[in-house]
C-alpha cells in the first residue's frame, strides 16, 4: 500500500503543540484519559478500482451495515513513505475490552450482509480480519488539550516501537509520561496533537509497547520534532532511559468511524 492516494476517511517523541472535552456516552472514545481500551489493526490491502472516489464510498456503505454497539471508534492508517515496515495499510478498531471485540467478530462474521457487501468491494479494498493483532491502549492526555483535529477527519501518525531497557517496566514508563506532559504544558500550540501507548503481552517481537503520536499534519510533526530535541530536557532524559524506540512508521491518516461525529456515524 505504498504508493496509496491519502485516505480522507476520516527515541524522539515527537509533540506539535487548550481545551477540555466533556465526557458523554457517545464520545468515551476521546474523552477518557487513564482508562484501557482494546485496540485491535487489521492489515488492508488496496485493489485494482482502489481510488479515493471509491474508498469514500466503501466507507459510507460500510458504515450502514450492522455495525456493533459497542465499536468506539475506527481509523484508516496508509503508509506516508517508501521505507515502511510493512507493505500494507491498517484499520484500527477500538473497545472496551476483548469480550466486547469478540461478541462483535462472531456476529459479523456471521452477517450475510456484510459478508456480500466485501466481497462486492474487493476491487477497492480487502482488509484481512483473521491477521488482526490486539494491543491495549491508553490516552495519557486530553486529546484536545492542544485543539481539535480538522473537521474532515485527516491527522498524521507517527507509531514508535519501543523496547523496555534493562530493569525498566511500565512503572518507569508512566513517571516518564508525567515529566512529557509537564515538557507539553510549557509549549505554544501550534497545531492539533494528542498520543497514547499501545501495550503489548510481551509476545511481540517489535517493540514491548507502541508509542502513538497523532498529529495535524505532517508539518506540525516536523515542528514537534524540532521542539522535542531542542528542549526535551528531562523529560527526553527521562523517556530513554526508559525504553528504546525505533524509527517510527509515518501514516496518513483519516476517521472511519466515530459515533459522536454525524460525519463518521452510522448511516
Amino acid at each position: 500500500m505504498k504508493n496509496l492516494l491519502t485516505l480522507s476517511l476520516g527515541l524522539v517523541f515527537i509533540a506539535s503543540c487548550g481545551q477540555t472535552t466533556t465526557s458523554t456516552d457517545e464520545n468515551v472514545a476521546y474523552d477518557l484519559v487513564g482508562v484501557q481500551f482494546y485496540n485491535e489493526f487489521i492489515p488492508c490491502v488496496p485493489g485494482s478500482d482502489f481510488t479515493q472516489e471509491n474508498v469514500d464510498s466503501m466507507m459510507q456503505g460500510w458504515r450502514s451495515l450492522n455495525i456493533s454497539d459497542d465499536l468506539l471508534g475506527a481509523w484508516g492508517y496508509v503508509p506516508a513513505t517508501e521505507e515502511s515496515r510493512f507493505e500494507n495499510g491498517w484499520w484500527e478498531l477500538q473497545w472496551a475490552s476483548y469480550e466486547d471485540a469478540k461478541a462483535a467478530w462472531d456476529e459479523w462474521t456471521q452477517d450475510e450482509e456484510a459478508i456480500a457487501f466485501l466481497a462486492d468491494h474487493e476491487s477497492v479494498m480487502v482488509c484481512d480480519g483473521d491477521a488482526r493483532g490486539s494491543w491495549d491502549f491508553t490516552f495519557h492526555r486530553d486529546v484536545e488539550s492542544f485543539g481539535p483535529m480538522p473537521e474532515d477527519g485527516s491527522f498524521f501518525t507517527e507509531f514508535f516501537p519501543c523496547k523496555y531497557n534493562d530493569g525498566k517496566s511500565s512503572e518507569d514508563l508512566l513517571g516518564s509520561i508525567a515529566l512529557y506532559n509537564e515538557w507539553l504544558d510549557g509549549l505554544e500550540i501550534t497545531g492539533a496533537y494528542a498520543y497514547g501507548i499501545y501495550a503489548g503481552d510481551g509476545t511481540d517481537e517489535l517493540a514491548d509497547f507502541w508509542w502513538g503520536n497523532f498529529h495535524e499534519s505532517a508539518e506540525s510533526a516536523a515542528v514537534g520534532n524540532e521542539n522535542w530535541m531542542e528542549s526535551g530536557g528531562k523529560a527526553r532524559a527521562s523517556l530513554e532511559a526508559t525504553a528504546a524506540c525505533d524509527v517510527p512508521e509515518l501514516y496518513n491518516s483519516g476517521v472511519i468511524y466515530d459515533p459522536a461525529r454525524p460525519a463518521f456515524a452510522k448511516s
